[in-house]
């Protein structure tokens, strides 16, 4: 048996990333022991996937954004909750860039002191890669394509779904049509407003309306913090979900939807546990690092060939912009004509 501390927080997307490639690790591998420190905003859903052996939701908020007394407090919480299982591991990885994270493991080192000079790990992924592919080299020296990555983790998906309850009635869907969820919002962490990355709220808007002209429902979702996108919408007859779901709920709309369209942001790889028709729209970012390249009924639009900035981001920033014209590169049109498309085929089967 090898008993690993792994810390992960992150966003959604690298939660998830790396929670596929864990279980993947684990079905090849079923000595392996694994607990994960996780930020509490998504401790409930990675308990849900069960992946980890136990899991130790730590606040992230505090931690990142909070006063000096507040990171201490949070950074003390996450110690008494590692010391606390007394394990004594035998690696520790790390699966962030930044030597930083390396403190949240501090009572394991204590515990095991020749962990400060063998057995740790921590996650320099190339940039342009899939992040499950390089989640799991990071924890086992293996890889596994984009491809089978998408398998991956809708494997997780089924598994997760098959446990979920049913989802409350005001979260189903209203009236028997076929549904389109978009996600207008997002791109934010605790740390910043990645804005760059959104396609423009007015053509979500304009996007919207043209399905609802053809029949659909129109769905929209994201966290609370993406209420700003609801006066946008006034006047469109949408099913507003936004800050009305929980994670697991979210994965539960996503995988009854009969198309998703969104930008780089979190419920994006929430949809990548469902076999959903999926539609994304990329500009700063690689493409090929955020989603499973080859996966079944995946579209991907990327900035237009004339935008020679793009994809911009480093792994840590992106360009001095103010006017991401990499995004607005994409039409409406463009966007509906691939979704009828996908629509059209779906319904056809």
């Amino acid at each position: 048996m090898k008993n690993i501390l792994l810390i992960k927080l992150g966003a959604i997307g690298d939660v998830i990333q790396a929670a596929a490639a864990v279980d993947e690790l684990k079905l090849s591998n079923s000595s392996v022991r694994i607990d994960w420190v996780v930020g509490q905003s998504i401790a409930d859903l990675l308990e849900q996937m069960a992946v980890a052996d136990r899991v130790i939701g730590v606040p992230d908020q505090a931690l990142f954004t909070g006063s000096v007394f507040q990171k201490m407090k949070a950074l003390l919480t996450c110690w008494l909750r590692i010391a606390r299982h007394s394990q004594r591991y035998e690696a520790i990885y790390t699966a962030h860039t930044n030597w930083q994270y390396n403190l949240l493991a501090l009572p394991a080192y204590i515990r095991n002191p020749k962990l400060f000079f063998q057995n740790q790990k921590r996650f320099f992924p190339v940039l342009q890669e899939y992040r499950v592919g390089e989640y799991l080299k990071f924890l086992s020296g293996k890889t596994i394509s984009a491809t089978k990555s998408a398998i991956v983790l809708q494997r997780l998906g089924d598994a997760l779904l098959s446990k979920a309850p049913a989802l409350k009635s005001q979260l189903s869907q209203a009236e028997q049509k076929q549904s389109i969820v978009i996600v207008p919002g997002g791109s934010k962490n605790a740390l910043r407003d990645d804005f760059l990355r959104r396609w423009p709220i007015e053509s979500y808007v304009e996007l919207a309306k043209l399905f609802i002209i053809q029949g659909y429902e129109v769905m929209l979702v994201g966290a609370n913090s993406d209420q700003w996108v609801g006066p946008y919408f006034e006047n469109v007859h949408v099913i507003n979900l936004i800050g009305k779901t929980s994670l697991l709920e979210l994965v539960q709309i996503l995988d009854k939807a009969d198309l998703i369209i969104t930008h780089d942001t979190g419920p994006l790889h929430l949809a990548t546990l469902t076999k959903t028709p999926l539609i994304t729209l990329f500009g700063p970012t690689p493409a090929s690092a955020v989603v499973p390249i080859g996966r079944e009924n995946l579209q991907v639009f990327m900035a237009k060939t004339d935008v020679t900035c793009a994809p911009c981001y480093d792994g840590k920033n992106y360009a001095n912009c103010s006017n991401p014209i990499c995004m607005k590169s994409t039409s409406v049109d463009d966007v509906f004509r691939a979704s009828q498309n996908v629509l059209n085929t779906k319904g056809s089967r």
